[in-house]
């Protein structure tokens, strides 16, 4: 076994593991969004999230200071991750509103490897995409155009909807796709620069708090009091343990690998909506949703075999050539990497969770 490919297995537990608690997330707060409002429980869920994270953060700033320079440097990819954030959660959460959960999470979990095909190697340099990737993530994209269908046609979980809440839940799926695409890489930029991962997650939910609770400052009827258990249970399953595990992931994978990983989620939604009495057992969502899982296999196998590339030769370029917009390494006094024994925190969730 190459060092490539050990690494990599290192991140397929974890990785594993987030996708079950999206899962469990989708389900579960598609659920309660009967009765209590998703900008309710988003307000909830992600104070709770800050006043942690901070609290995490402060204390280890006890027994070891933190050191200036990456978090300073790469604040422009800060602001951008605390957009995407807002962008993918916010978005899952009114999706769930109006879809069935297995396909909220199929669509903008599986079109993330679409969108990172597109856009990875335009934000970090060196990295590369295997063209079966590619081909995955194009059959992946046409298996979501048929599920999608299914939606409209009244072949989901949910039976028939109107057109125009099947149109507001595609938009938003959307939407969390390319968010979710966009927070992977953000984070791969991040970990590569050698920021600090508990300062990171302190401060990419402050807008998605903001916004969630100038949304409720809006709704006549917020019913905080209702959302305060299912906040709670989102920022546990849908925020703090997926983001520690995903990170874990991340750390030992590239993003088209992650992206298709996680697109496992839905054959767990999928089994896990089985007990929720709204939803019934849809054929064709079952037949999307396998075919996405093979699909998933056959991309994270590729890469897995995938020989080792050679190191690339120094070229000559001044040193000032090498600024960003690529990502850089850690500069003189940044925080560095964690070693083996070290606990490993995460710089933050592509749905987070994720839509993510």
């Amino acid at each position: 076994m190459t060092a490539a490919q050990a690494t990599l297995r290192r991140g397929v537990l974890p990785l594993l593991a987030y996708a079950v608690l999206a899962a469990a997330m989708d389900v579960y707060a598609g659920n309660r969004f009967e009765v209590v409002s998703p900008a309710a429980i988003a307000a909830v869920s992600f104070t709770l999230a800050v006043a942690f994270f901070a609290v995490l953060v402060r204390a280890r700033r006890r027994r070891r200071p933190a050191e200036p320079g990456a978090l300073t440097t790469h604040r422009s990819d800060l602001v951008a991750i605390n957009v995407t954030t807002a962008l993918t959660w916010l978005s899952t959460f009114y999706a769930l509103d109006h879809l069935e959960p297995a396909i909220v999470n199929v669509v903008s979990l599986a079109l993330g490897p679409v969108i990172t095909a597109l856009a990875g190697p335009l934000l970090r340099r060196q990295s590369r995409v295997l063209a079966t990737e590619v081909a995955v993530s194009v059959a992946i994209c046409g298996l979501l155009c048929v599920l999608m269908w299914g939606s409209f046609s009244g072949r989901s979980g949910l039976g028939e909807i109107a057109t125009g809440e099947a149109l507001w839940g595609l938009g938003f799926t959307l939407a969390c796709a390319a968010g979710s695409a966009a927070n992977i890489i953000y984070m791969k930029r991040l970990n590569d620069a050698g920021c600090d991962p508990g300062t990171v997650l302190a401060t990419r939910f402050v807008l998605i708090g903001v916004l969630a609770w100038a949304l409720v400052a809006l709704e006549a009827e917020p019913r905080l009091g209702a959302a305060l258990l299912p906040g709670a249970v989102v920022a546990v399953i849908g925020v703090a343990l997926p983001i520690y595990v995903l990170q874990v992931g991340v750390r030992h994978t590239e993003p088209i690998t992650t992206s298709l990983l996680i697109c496992l989620s839905p054959l767990f939604a999928l089994v896990l909506q089985l007990a929720d009495g709204r939803l019934r057992f849809s054929p064709l969502t079952l037949l999307g949703v396998l075919g996405v899982v093979a699909l998933v296999a056959v991309g994270v196998l590729v890469r897995d075999r995938r020989p080792e590339d050679p190191p690339p030769a120094p070229a000559a370029v001044p040193v000032a050539a090498l600024a960003p917009p690529g990502p850089r390494a850690p500069e003189p006094g940044a925080p560095r990497a964690p070693t083996a024994g070290e606990p490993n925190e995460t710089a933050g969730d592509p749905r987070e969770g994720a839509p993510s």
